[in-house]
């Protein structure tokens, strides 16, 4: 029996807990079944661990400058944009609660705030300061999921499927990373859902009503929740408009099994302007319509003739659904897995190695909507040695490094003409890898599968013109 794949840095398949990763990647001779309890376990935990977390930090800029300067608690200040001044051209980067209850809010300019609240203090951001607080925030992020999608300021969407943490369900894992931020002196809304806008409306709602920062919304609890809020959460919402079924093209060409189960794709490209969703809410509320329950009555196809696909959208959140993904920051330069055997494996063992880990790193790339064109594998040969010799070889860094002889490694690498996450071409392209590598005889200790050049499969997003957000101007007659 073979064990399972390690890989640098350790993942989990799609879905499964990571105990479950060896017997999903196990070599086919493994001859395991599982019980009935344990597949039903299995399932329980492959159902808990579906979800999108999004963690917002209230008041993060404020907050670090409270931490800075013990002073300023209680006050009613402002971080604005450049040097912060009110007399110069700014915008409100954010506001002390004290400030925010005198209605000052982010995003106003920084005159107009000092209008509304003259004795306001107002302080420019510290950036330089600030960082070293965003390093911990990301780096306890990535420990609860590989998939993160990072937000302005301090905020965060976590794909729940990425995560490699073993945990009863949601609400613990949530209430252990708003423990560990509470450790930072910052205050964290979580909430976690089945899709991004969900999950930002519970957030929202996370410290109402006498919560203590986390609220999950289980499976088919989505409608129930969603048509209690009123529309005006939409203007907090950075996910507006995402997950619109059909919003781009085929990203590649599919048969037409994974084509059945290939949900529709979104990504940051279509994400509505928030002045759009401001006159949609002006257009509604003229009509009466204030609350999520108000738009659950009404028809997909009315609310689509009238306000475009961000109509339908709206009405798809109204009863519960939500199909937006996670979209991963910045791909990684390369994804590796890695299968040790504990004896010299002759080469059909190391041909089903291959073909499992090129089924491995297909989930991992579809999991995270990636593509590779080059296509590594690396071969370390069994070779029994009387006597230990040694040679100096270069190392990654560029250093001189001594290695055994029965730590030498063979491989080779392959450039496809165009980037893939088929299994079906990355095992055909490693198998011809291995075909070309293998010699008689032979037999081997490790076998490693390297996909690189990796690119995201989702355009990149760029926000709309400047000239086509705002309403046309009326030429003004004489």
């Amino acid at each position: 029996m073979q064990p399972p794949i390690h890989s640098a840095p350790p993942s989990t398949h799609s879905l499964l807990h990571v105990d479950q990763l060896a017997q999903d990647v196990a070599p086919v001779d493994n001859g395991v079944d599982m019980s009935p309890e344990q597949a039903a376990r299995a399932v329980e935990r492959a159902r808990l661990r579906q979800g999108v977390m999004h963690v917002r930090i209230r008041n993060f800029y404020c907050t670090l400058e409270e931490i800075f300067d013990p002073t300023l608690r209680g006050l009613s200040f402002v971080i604005g944009t450049g040097n912060g001044r009110p007399n110069e051209p700014g915008r409100v980067i954010d506001a002390s609660p004290a400030a925010v209850r005198l209605g000052i809010i982010p995003g106003m300019p920084l005159r107009r705030a000092h209008r509304i609240a003259p004795r306001t203090r107002f302080l420019p951001a510290s950036n330089e300061r600030y960082q070293p607080y965003l390093q911990k925030l990301r780096e306890r992020y990535r420990a609860y999921s590989r998939i993160i999608e990072s937000l302005p300021l301090a905020d965060v969407f976590i794909d729940l499927r990425g995560c490699e943490l073993a945990f009863d369900s949601p609400v613990t894992l949530g209430e252990r990373l708003c423990a560990e931020i509470a450790e930072m002196g910052l205050t964290a809304q979580i909430g976690i859902a089945n899709g991004k806008a969900i999950a930002e409306l519970a957030a929202l709602m996370s410290r109402r009503d006498g919560r203590q920062g986390v609220l999950y919304i289980p499976p088919g609890r989505e409608a129930s929740f969603v048509q209690t809020l009123s529309l005006s959460m939409l203007l907090q919402l950075r996910s507006a408009g995402t997950g619109i079924p059909g919003a781009l093209p085929e990203l590649a060409e599919t048969n037409e099994t994974s084509r059945a189960h290939t949900p529709d794709i979104e990504g940051k490209s279509e994400q509505a302007d928030p002045i759009a969703v401001a006159e949609m809410l002006a257009h509604l509320r003229d009509f009466g319509i204030t609350t999520f329950a108000q738009i659950a009555t009404l028809t997909e196809d009315g609310l689509a003739r009238r306000l475009g696909r961000l109509g339908g959208w709206l009405y798809h959140v109204a009863q519960g659904e939500d199909i937006s993904l996670v979209i991963p920051d910045v791909p990684p330069l390369s994804q590796n897995a890695r299968i040790r055997f504990h004896h010299a494996a002759d080469a059909d063992e190391a041909c089903a190695a291959a073909r499992k880990l090129a089924n491995y790193l297909s989930d991992r790339l579809r999991e995270q909507r990636l593509k590779g064109q080059s296509i590594a594998l690396i071969l370390w040969p069994y070779r029994p040695q009387k006597r230990e010799t040694r040679k100096l070889v270069m190392g990654d860094d560029g250093e001189e490094m001594a290695v055994t002889t029965a730590e030498e490694s063979v491989g080779g690498q392959m450039l496809l003409s165009r980037h893939t996450d088929d299994a079906d071409v990355i095992a055909h392209h490693s198998l011809m890898l291995f075909a070309h590598y293998h010699r008689e005889g032979h037999r081997y200790l490790q076998v490693q599968l390297r996909i690189g050049d990796i690119i995201s499969a989702l355009p990149t997003y760029y926000p709309p013109a400047v000239r086509g957000r705002g309403r046309p101007t009326r030429k003004l007659s004489r």
